[in-house]
């Protein structure tokens, strides 16, 4: 069963995380309107700040050149792999700003046409 309440919509936008101290680098892989998939391409210095309820700050820049900043539970992480694959995390969204999700839409009708 798919508990997703939103559709998912494939990017490839640069995007940072910060945890505590610890800023991680990465790809927003696929978006919605309530969350998002990352790669996370640097490597993870302490795994526990992707432990699920954890909040995590989440900075990204549009195509419009503004940078958005949110704030995000982790929901789930997998490691990466010994076959040197991203490791990957599946974040919500606490509270989407207007341009968040003027951003969105705009995603929306791009992939539409």
């Amino acid at each position: 069963m798919n508990k997703r309440t939103s559709k998912r919509i494939p990017v490839r936008l640069e995007a940072y995380i910060f945890s505590g101290d610890k800023t991680y680098m990465g790809f927003i892989d696929n978006v919605s309107e309530g969350g998002f998939q990352y790669l996370i391409v640097t490597t993870i210095q302490a795994p526990k700040d992707f432990k699920p309820e954890n909040i995590i700050q989440l900075y990204f820049q549009i195509p419009s050149g503004e940078t958005l900043k949110l704030f995000c539970n982790v929901k789930w992480y997998l490691k990466s792999s010994p076959d040197n694959k991203p490791a990957t995390l599946g974040i919500e969204i606490i509270d989407p700003s207007p341009k968040f999700k003027e951003f969105i839409k705009t995603l929306d009708i791009v992939t539409v046409n």
